[in-house]
């Protein structure tokens, strides 16, 4: 029994988030690394990726928490909050350390620790204020999509100050299709959440609501996926490949934003959209990837 415990509290806390937050941290540093040495690059991902990976842990502890308060006390993970929350803030203070030790052992720019304070604070008032928020549901998809999809733009400023617009177009794509993915996992399972957790968007804003603004957020993404393929388009190496799979990606968020907008509270579209979604972030990642080489 204790095993299972074990193994729901590692799923709960989703390592998938943390690998895919380590491989954005490594594209925002090949999408800058332009004018800059590949050693220094190298040493960018060893140190950025770890860092960035603590940061996410503690950042899906948080989310732990979250969820955990909704449970009665009977069913809670566990009875003192305080300790899951002593680990995240540890989690956090040892990436934040490393981060200020390696921008000052490598002379870098500050920005990068200026931007893991700011993700500290958000940690910090979403534990002091959000815990008791009526809508900290909100604040469960956001900080699920920050864990990972900030990774860009903090490796792209290990390299750089000045971070340029395809690390923000990425940054909004890959952000709200992980929002747009959730949303629609919200809708699919509406109707336990109203007893075990009532704190999802889709029961906040109800499920013909959180379908329309699924299909808003993807019309978003084809946006931001579409802008990085004007000809002559700055840090992108290889933009006649990230076309070929931008199109590809583009035609798989579109069908999920059609089937958002056909959906009337219809259950079977549900997984079908979400395929569509996984699919475009698999395709999105390898977009970006392969847009550096």
């Amino acid at each position: 029994m204790r095993i299972i415990t074990i193994k729901n509290d590692i799923i709960d806390l989703r390592p998938v988030i943390w690998i895919k937050g380590i491989f954005m941290v490594i594209i925002g540093l090949e999408t800058t690394r332009l004018g800059v040495g590949i050693g220094r690059v190298n040493t960018n991902i060893y140190y950025g990726s770890f860092i960035f990976a603590l940061i996410a842990i503690s950042g899906m502890l948080v989310i732990f928490i979250l969820k955990d308060r909704d449970r009665d006390e009977k069913t809670r993970r566990f009875s003192d909050h305080k300790l899951v929350i002593t680990f995240s803030a540890v989690f956090y203070g040892v990436a934040f350390g490393l981060a200020i030790y390696y921008t000052i052992t490598y002379n870098l720019e500050s920005l990068n620790v200026y931007l893991l304070a700011f993700i500290g604070i958000s940690w910090f008032l979403t534990l002091y204020y959000g815990r008791d928020w009526k809508y900290k549901g909100i604040l469960r998809n956001v900080i699920i999509s920050i864990c990972f999809s900030f990774g860009l733009i903090y490796g792209a400023s290990l390299n750089y100050t000045l971070i340029p617009a395809i690390i923000y177009l990425f940054f909004g794509a890959v952000f709200l299709l992980q929002i747009s993915k959730d949303l629609m996992n919200d809708c699919k399972h509406i109707a336990r959440d109203d007893t075990e957790n009532p704190m999802s968007i889709a029961t906040i804003l109800g499920e013909e609501k959180a379908q329309k603004l699924s299909m808003i957020l993807d019309i978003l993404i084809i946006i931001f996926l579409i802008i990085p393929m004007f000809p002559g388009f700055p840090n992108i190496f290889a933009q006649s490949i990230y076309i070929y799979i931008a199109i590809i990606t583009i035609v798989f968020v579109g069908i999920a934003a059609f089937l958002s907008f056909r959906m009337n509270k219809e259950k079977t579209y549900y997984r079908i959209v979400k395929i569509f979604l996984r699919c475009g972030m698999f395709l999105a990642f390898t977009g970006f990837i392969l847009a550096n080489f």
